[in-house]
This record gives structure tokens, sequence and C-alpha cells, in this order.
């Protein structure tokens, strides 16, 4: 069984229903994160799945254990503390409405990880993978060279190491993300970067007008700086509405290869939905020996996360491939 390990910080959301704002102070509590939702995707993919986070030692933190737990999660290097749990607010959009985020992450547990929390041959046994992302690198000085160190034992070790840039603005400035970004990248086996991070973090330019030759331009570009890279990868988003979108997955391998490109017409929780693409992604990569084979899995897989509310994809591969055989047009009796 392919075994990963993730690190990252899980939070409690807090969302409205469609079509109510903050104000009205009436939310639904799911769990969430980044690294959290991969590692329950792949859980339901068959592969062993370990969560390294930290959480406070009391109710709320011991039904975070139970949720990861009933999806297979393995939680025995999550670090119980008597540090706050982070959390964001989500106020769902609607139509030509837009959702909106805020956070509530200062001084929570996970700021303050270092590599004292985890013994590092012991969380490594036996892995493939270890994945991460800018979200994690954004926590703070002290996490993210710890998550560097991370990644240079894996690279002695021959462990895969995955980077999702996942740039959030309201939580770092684009300058300390592009450096944070030199710092990790020389490490990293799969990325997951769009043209804006080429543009922004790294520096490149493209002449090129159309979105495709943009992407392979930059992406080759990235893996002449960086020879270490085996496999780049994102998503394009046309946004017609916050309910309508279409979405086009993209993986490069000296090749750029891309999914049919999905009309996704009732959103349900987009949120999540590019987690979900990883997660196919590190499937797809580990299954198929086609790479055209990965791309439509994991695009398929993120298709179907916008039909789920919360965070985490809830699909299996058989719901995943079934889709991709059938599409929507008929009952699975």
């Amino acid at each position: 069984m392919t075994k990963i390990v993730c690190l990252g910080e899980t939070l409690l959301r807090y969302a409205t229903a469609r079509g109510h704002r903050f104000k009205d102070l009436a939310f639904t509590l799911c769990v969430g994160g980044c690294e959290t939702n991969v590692a329950v995707s792949l859980s339901q993919f068959n592969f062993d799945t370990v969560l390294v986070t930290k959480l406070p030692n009391h109710g709320l933190g011991d039904g975070i254990m139970s949720f990861l737990s009933s999806y297979g999660v393995n939680t025995d290097h999550i670090v119980r503390t008597s540090d706050r749990i982070g959390s964001y607010y989500l106020e769902m959009g609607s139509g030509n409405r837009p959702s909106s985020v805020i956070y509530d992450r200062s001084y929570s547990a996970m700021t303050t990880f270092s590599l004292d929390d985890v013994d590092l041959d012991e969380l490594f046994k036996d892995a493939n993978y270890f994945m991460t992302s800018g979200i994690t690198a954004a926590l703070g000085e002290t996490v993210k060279n710890a998550l560097i160190k991370m990644m240079k034992y894996c690279r002695d070790k021959g462990i895969t190491v995955v980077y999702d840039v996942n740039y959030r603005a309201k939580m770092w400035s684009q300058e300390a993300c592009g450096q944070a970004l030199k710092e990790i990248i020389p490490y990293v086996d799969i990325l997951s970067a769009g043209i804006l991070d080429a543009e922004n973090f790294l520096g490149l330019k493209s002449y090129y007008e159309s979105y495709e030759d943009q992407l392979e331009c930059y992406y080759k570009q990235i893996m002449t700086l960086y020879p270490n890279i085996k496999y780049i990868t994102s998503t394009k988003r046309d946004i017609i509405s916050s309910s309508v979108n279409d979405l086009t997955g993209y993986l490069y391998d000296g090749h750029l290869y891309h999914s049919d490109t999905y009309h996704i017409d009732d959103i349900i929780d987009r949120v999540g939905g590019g987690d979900a693409y990883m997660a196919g992604i590190l499937y797809g990569l580990c299954t198929y020996e086609d790479v055209q084979n990965t791309v439509s899995f994991a695009t398929a897989a993120a298709v179907l996360k916008h039909s789920i509310y919360g965070d985490a994809n809830q699909v299996s591969v058989n719901e995943v491939e079934a889709f991709i055989a059938n599409g929507t047009n008929r009952i699975q009796r």
C-alpha cells in the first residue's frame, strides 16, 4: 500500500448557508485544511495516509481526531497541546457574489510546530510521499524551516516530495511567498503551480498569447531551472458565476497533458477542489502508466468534489472512474 505523509494545519470551518452573510452569525461546522483534505481523499483511494498537525487537548481536538480516524487517516503523529485550534469563516457565494473567507489562525497550535514535535525516522518509515503546501509554510519562519528540513530528509531517503504553492494573500505577501518558494523548490519532485505562480513568485516571463502555450513555456522554464522536478500540475478554472465554473486539469512531465474541460453548473461547495485534484494526481501517478489517465482522473475527482459539502472529498476510485466513463447521464444501479 502506498504511504503518504501530509504536514499541515487542520482547521475548523464555520460556513454560512448559501444566500446568508457573515453578519447573520449562522454557521455550519466542519473540518478543513489543505493537507488534511488531501489525506482524507487519498484514504478513500486506499492510500496509507499519515497526517502531521498539532491540535488542542480538549473536546474540539478530540472531535477532529475522531473525524480523521473515521476516514482512515493515521493520527498517531498528531501532537496534542494546550494551544488553540485554528479556524476560518466562509461566506458562501452565490450567483455573481463570490465567496469570502476570514481567517482566525494567529497563535494556533500549528504555528508552534518544529522538528521537536516529530521523530523523522519513525514518521517516514516505509513512506513513499511527503506532501505539504505554501499554506503551511506561511504559518511562520519556524514552521517553514521545519518543513524544509523534512524535505531534505525525504530527499536523502528517496521519498517523493510534493508541494502545492497554494498562495493565500491573507496569510503572507507575494514577496514572502516567493522567497520561501525559492528555498523550498530545490527539494520538490512534484509541484503544483500555475501561471500566476510562475510570474509572481519565480519572476518568469512568457510572450505567448494562448493559455496552454504560456503554461507549457513556464513549465519548461521551471524544469530547466529546477531539474529535480519530475511533474508540474495545475488547474484552469473559468468562473461564469459562483455556482457555475468550467474546470480543466494540466500535468507536465516535459510534455503538457490536459483533461477534458468540465462544465460544473450546480456547485455545492468548491472549497477543497484543488486538494481533491492533488489527491487524484498522486493516485494516478501511482496507478496508471499513461500520464493522460492521471490528469483525467484527477480532474474528474475535483469535479465530483464540487458536489459535496465540506472541505474534504468523499468519493471512491470506483465513483471517479464511473463518472469518467458515464458522466452524469446514467443512474448507478
